[in-house]
């Protein structure tokens, strides 16, 4: 037990007679980031002044001029003839659960619908109650079905 506390007390004796600066006066310190509040990084850098350029507000003023002239005096070209999607389309309807000539009737009356005469896919909906371009009495028809039930 005496043998280590003497050996601390020349350790510590050691330590205090060595000139730690001498061994250490060569050190560098590394340059490190740091992170800085306004304030702070004012104190370090100085007050730097915000200076317009006058070339560059002019040219500016120019810039947003010359956008609200173009938007102001935009003019569709009659002769581009196109098709403008401005709502997205929406989800295709899955026809596989239902009978093939029941998805035959129902892309005959979409294809009818989205034909230059919408009238056709309208037809095509009424044939089965008698209606077709022809008919020219509709109250004969219309007598051959009820709400729910279709009696031919």
């Amino acid at each position: 037990m005496n043998l280590l506390k003497y050996a601390s007390f020349v350790i510590v004796t050691l330590a205090v007679s060595f000139p730690i600066s001498a061994t250490f006066a060569d050190t560098v310190e590394l340059p490190m980031l740091r992170t800085l509040a306004e304030p702070e990084l004012r104190a370090e850098t100085g007050v730097i002044q915000y200076q317009e350029d006058p070339q560059e507000v002019k040219a500016l003023q120019h810039r947003v001029m010359k956008i609200q002239l173009d938007t102001q005096n935009f003019v569709v070209d009659p002769t581009i003839v196109t098709t403008l999607e401005l709502v997205p389309e929406g989800p295709m309807p899955d026809l596989n659960n239902l009978p093939l000539a029941l998805q035959q009737h129902v892309l005959a009356i979409a294809k009818g619908l989205q034909s230059p005469d919408p009238r056709e896919g309208l037809y095509i909906m009424l044939a089965p109650f008698g209606i077709d371009r022809n008919a020219t009495n509709v109250q004969i028809s219309r007598e051959q079905f009820s709400f729910g039930v279709i009696n031919r």
